[in-house]
């Protein structure tokens, strides 16, 4: 090993001046492994310099694979820790295993200061030195598999979720991952976790997105996306979005390259979208990886944050029948109504829970429009009669609300949600509760194969300032429990707020099914009293 030169005055200063500045401490002291598996020293890309030079207190970053946002953070909870007496970070990740894998990064970090390679530079020699003082300064941290602790008081903890304690820098990496696959640790997460951090200390999320347009990550980014240009308090979130196209090594210098019709419409929209070129190495690259992602290569890779939040998660149960609308421009289509066909709402009754209601009509030409959907929270039923109100001066009124089998259930007036509903002057055609909850699902397919649903059906709904799952989103999202989840002994829907949406078109295809409802009959024009409409429905209703 080279002999070590003692400092003079004047390099001395340059040094204490050089160990000032956290920016050049993560740009000249650690060595990370890189994607081939060698040791290097760390050089922040892109990406991770913007995060470092322009970060709040609070951070939400959408990104793309591989672009190293999780190791910048475990050099910055390394850094912090070095330089920082009694400073507290803790790591969520998506599995406790992934979590201990970047304490590792930190060990490695660590135990590499004083690295020399072979054949060292005037500069390797400078900084194994001075790796070496940063070691002999701390001794030897105390490493363990869930945490590190340092001599000068600074640790750094990782778990499932951390609850309780303060810490100074929480990491929380792939919260989509958590919120699709654990929805109740990923709440945990910002229950928890999220409120252990004190107001001017850091957070960073960093994930990339999965299932579609719902759940505590989807809130969460929409959340950070919704403050972009506007003053952030410190408990507020900066969002970051880092596309695949700005990645300097997402490139493929490939003269076997065959373009594709498809990928060159969309590099052409993308360029005249965003302003940006995509040259032929990056097409190339983006053409030859999406052979291998297919679908999930713009959750992986993503272009913009619509695309980073829109791909719907495997195992979801009508994902083929949502693609098939989207693909034949049916999912968020531009009509109008009817008016002289009937239209019908379709409920899931959930008073004091969650609500949700369709307005579906048949049209001439044996299809089923799909007009408006409705969801809220907590509301009395009148509420509901409201908005039925309000789509009757619209588009005419509802021939019949659709309910599930307990609409007959009575609450402490002794009067039943159906009875509510027809006091309120609706006819009502109760659907009999389903024996073969797959049965009743693959009526719902069949519905959905001839749907055409508007535009406004994508729109979340709003009620007192609160924003509700979409209709298309809940279908969209709508899937099965995690195997052995809830000691479930068979695969069954999962209930969440996505199954409110759902369990209404449900109802509504049951009884398209069962023959109870008419997709050609005409529509009775002047039926205002109850009496009245229960004679027209009758006409149309078997």
């Amino acid at each position: 090993m080279p002999e070590e030169i003692p400092l003079s005055p004047e390099q001395a200063a340059a040094l204490t001046e050089l160990l000032a500045d956290q920016e050049h401490r993560l740009s000249l002291l650690y060595h990370i492994l890189d994607k081939d598996g060698r040791s290097s020293r760390f050089v922040p890309n892109w990406a991770q310099r913007r995060l470092h030079q322009s970060a709040h207190s609070r951070n939400n970053i959408l990104k793309v694979r591989q672009l190293g946002i999780s190791t910048y953070i475990a050099l910055l909870i390394l850094d912090s820790c070095l330089f920082i007496p009694n400073f507290k970070a803790g790591i969520v990740d998506k599995t406790l295993d992934d979590a201990c894998a970047k304490l590792q990064k930190i060990k490695y970090a660590y135990e590499m200061l004083d690295y020399l390679p072979e054949e060292p530079t005037e500069a390797d020699i400078e900084l194994a030195a001075i790796g070496r003082m940063i070691k002999a300064h701390f001794a030897t941290p105390n490493f363990k598999t869930h945490s590190i602790s340092f001599p000068n008081g600074a640790s750094v903890v990782v778990g499932a979720s951390l609850r309780g304690g303060t810490l100074q820098l929480l990491h929380v990496s792939e919260l989509g991952y958590i919120a699709a696959h654990d929805p109740m640790r990923a709440n945990e997460v910002i229950t928890g976790s999220l409120n252990a951090v004190g107001k001017n200390c850091q957070v960073y999320f960093e994930s990339t997105h999965e299932g579609g347009k719902y759940g505590v990550n989807y809130e969460q980014v929409l959340s950070a996306m919704d403050m972009i240009g506007k003053p952030l308090s410190p408990l507020d979130f900066k969002f970051y979005f880092f596309p695949w196209f700005e990645h300097e090594e997402y490139q493929l210098a490939d003269s076997s390259y065959q373009r594709n019709e498809e990928d060159e419409s969309y590099f052409a929209g993308l360029e005249t979208r965003l302003d940006i070129s995509i040259s032929p190495p990056q097409r190339a690259w983006y053409s030859t990886m999406k052979r291998v992602q297919r679908s999930k290569m713009k959750q992986e890779y993503p272009s913009t944050p619509e695309e980073a939040l829109a791909p719907i998660m495997d195992g979801t149960i009508y994902s083929h029948q949502i693609s098939s609308l989207r693909e034949r421009g049916e999912l968020k289509a531009e009509f109008e109504h009817e008016p002289y066909r009937p239209i019908y709402t379709a409920w899931d009754i959930g008073i004091g829970d969650y609500m949700s209601i369709w307005w579906i009509q048949p049209n001439s030409h044996g299809k089923w429009l799909v007009l408006d959907c409705y969801t809220a929270n907590g509301k009395a039923l009148s509420h509901y009669i409201e908005q039925l109100r309000v789509r009757d001066a619209r588009w005419g009124r509802c021939a019949s609300c659709i309910t599930p089998h307990d609409g007959s259930r009575k609450d402490p007036t002794l009067t039943s949600f159906n009875d509510h509903l027809r006091n309120a002057g609706y006819a009502v055609t109760q659907i009999p509760r389903t024996q073969d909850i797959w049965g009743s699902i693959e009526n719902t397919r069949e519905l959905l194969s001839s749907c055409i649903i508007h535009a406004r059906c994508s729109e979340p709904s709003i009620c007192d300032g609160i924003s509700y799952i979409a209709g298309v989103d809940a279908l969209a999202n709508y899937r099965t429990l995690p195997a052995g989840a809830h000691g479930a002994l068979k695969t069954a829907p999962l209930h969440d707020q996505c199954s409110h949406a759902s369990d209404a078109l449900r109802a509504f295809a049951d009884g398209l099914s069962r023959g109870l409802l008419s997709l050609y009959a005409p529509r009775e024009q002047h039926a205002h009293h109850r009496a009245q409409q229960s004679s027209f429905v009758s006409a149309f209703l078997n």
